[in-house]
């Protein structure tokens, strides 16, 4: 009978990150970026490694007996997948942001890195965008008018 079991740590190394995500991540676009590159995480199931909350496995176990200490075979698994993700991350990123990140191990460190760099940048243009909106509202511009504006002001 063959082995069905489902890995603990998915490992979809066959898909296409260009065929996802198709923005470099600079200082201009984070917020387009984000939604694009966590829809292919999640849509892989693989969301608690650059949240944190999967969390690597003991390095060490006890063996079936409880008699010796070995290397936690997960450990390997999940390092991999950690790879992955950390890999569709930088593979989505601009040189600017690749210097953000050099050095960092896990996909969980990669993306708390780039958050803290690149997000209040964006939340600042965001508020800069409302403000016009609010502008906009006191010289009675149509509201689509305003959308289209502001959408094409986000992507930059």
């Amino acid at each position: 009978m063959a082995n069905t079991s489902v890995p603990k740590y998915q490992y979809p190394a066959n898909l296409n990150v260009a065929n996802f995500v198709s923005l470099k991540l600079s200082s201009t676009n984070y917020l387009l970026w984000e939604t694009q590159v966590l829809s292919l995480i999640e849509s892989q199931d693989l969301l608690g490694f650059v949240t944190g909350d999967t969390i690597p496995p003991y390095t060490k176990i006890t063996d079936a007996n409880n008699t010796n200490i070995i290397p936690n075979p997960d450990l390997a698994a999940w390092t991999r997948t950690d790879r992955l993700v950390k890999a569709w991350i930088t593979a989505t990123i601009s040189e600017e942001a690749l210097g953000v990140v050099v050095g960092l191990k896990t996909s969980h460190d990669v993306w708390s890195a780039l958050q803290n760099a690149f997000s209040q940048g964006s939340q600042a243009r965001e508020f800069e965008l409302l403000l016009k909106l609010q502008e906009k509202k006191k010289d009675s511009t149509p509201l689509s008018t305003i959308s289209r504006t502001s959408r094409l002001y986000v992507m930059g």
